[in-house]
């Protein structure tokens, strides 16, 4: 089962444009066939006044902005021809002087709004072909975006694997990794404020900022603090980041961590049923002004399951309004431990959008597994 995505692929939008266009051309052919019953009996049987005619000029209008010219030149010349059979009768000059001068003032109405019509299609026609262009780049953006999603290093005593699923074409969610060394490696996850184009915009910035820094400075506190000083550098203080910044040590069997604001991550321990949510957290990165963040040291053991993850996961609602929940992806991911890690990113995801049911994805849902072997 798959998320009922917000977004809607181009040909399925425009079907649902012209099915709602030709609904309300129809709508519209009704009220037109119904007002021009509506004076042609009023006319007939209430009473046969000149004026009467002049209100033929309301369907003659509506007949306009939905059908063809030609139509619309033969409901005037219907109009004309009801406005004489059951209008007052006039001496035969007059008949023919009312007869052309009615016929030319419905055919003056029509053509004027068919015109109107034709250019409101034309600025309609020139907004869809500018949507394309636009989701067709957001297409284009969202394949570039995927192709550099970092893959798991490789890295002896430690089994990594990550997924993302977005909640738009483009997503605000990050995640990498950094070899320190052959036994240090460094496991980033990150949720930029917002979803979609602008805050998939800040990532490449956040991917070069931690690139960069990741391997000069001391750990995880130093690496997002500096984060935090480049980020106020060059966003305003409405945008934001939550980062939980890890690193692996797997000879001296120690996991050091930081956290900037981001859901604690779920440390298990399968053989003992055991977890623990790592909640030393520091303030949202980019906010605030000198900004603290300190490391916390842990031991590992083999067997350890540490799961990273967004609030897309435990935040996803179901019709019912419930969460998925921390307790959820706890009881999850202990059912799972023994398979492989990427195994578990797609096992999550899949209980994930079977929970939604219905329900639109409602954030970006990335997950990163690490598995101590």
């Amino acid at each position: 089962m798959a998320f009922k995505k917000s977004r809607k692929s181009t040909d399925e939008y425009k079907r649902l444009v012209r099915s709602e266009e030709n609904r309300t051309a129809t709508l519209l052919n009704v009220v037109v066939v119904l007002a021009i019953a509506a004076v042609a009996y009023t006319d007939w049987r209430v009473v046969a006044n000149l004026s009467m005619g002049y209100l033929y000029v309301l369907p003659i209008a509506l007949c306009a902005l939905v059908n063809p010219l030609p139509i619309t030149i033969s409901l005037a010349v219907l109009c004309t021809f009801l406005e004489e059979l059951f209008g007052p009768a006039p001496d035969i000059d007059l008949r023919i002087y009312r007869v052309i001068l009615g016929l030319a003032g419905f055919l003056i109405v029509g053509f004027v709004v068919t015109r109107i019509a034709k250019q409101r299609e034309s600025l309609a026609a020139e907004v869809r072909r500018q949507r394309d262009e636009y989701e067709s780049d957001l297409v284009l953006a969202s394949q570039v975006q995927r192709r550099v999603l970092p893959k798991p290093p490789i890295v002896p005593g430690l089994e990594l694997a990550a997924g993302m699923q977005t909640a738009r074409l483009l997503g605000g969610d990050y995640y990498d990794f950094f070899q320190i060394a052959p036994d240090i490696v460094d496991v980033v996850i990150a949720d930029v404020s917002g979803k979609g184009a602008a805050a998939s915009l800040l990532m490449p910035s956040l991917a070069v900022a931690l690139r960069l820094r990741a391997g000069e400075l001391s750990g995880p506190a130093a690496i997002i603090k500096d984060l935090d000083e480049v980020l106020q550098q060059i966003t305003n203080p409405a945008t934001f980041i939550t980062i939980f910044y890890a690193r692996f040590n797997t000879t001296l069997h120690t996991l050091e961590y930081a956290c900037g604001g981001h859901n604690p991550p779920l440390l298990l321990c399968p053989s003992t049923g055991e977890s623990t949510l790592l909640d030393h957290a520091g303030p949202i990165v980019g906010i605030l002004p000198d900004a603290q963040y300190a490391n916390t040291v842990i031991p590992i053991k083999s067997g350890d399951i540490l799961a990273l993850y967004t609030d897309g996961v435990t935040e996803q609602e179901n019709g019912q309004g419930e969460q998925f929940s921390i307790d959820r992806l706890q009881r999850l991911l202990l059912s799972k431990a023994a398979e492989p890690a990427a195994a578990v990113i797609t096992d999550i995801t899949d209980s994930v959008s079977t929970f939604a049911g219905t329900m639109e994805q409602e954030d970006d849902l990335t997950l990163v597994i690490a598995k101590v072997l």
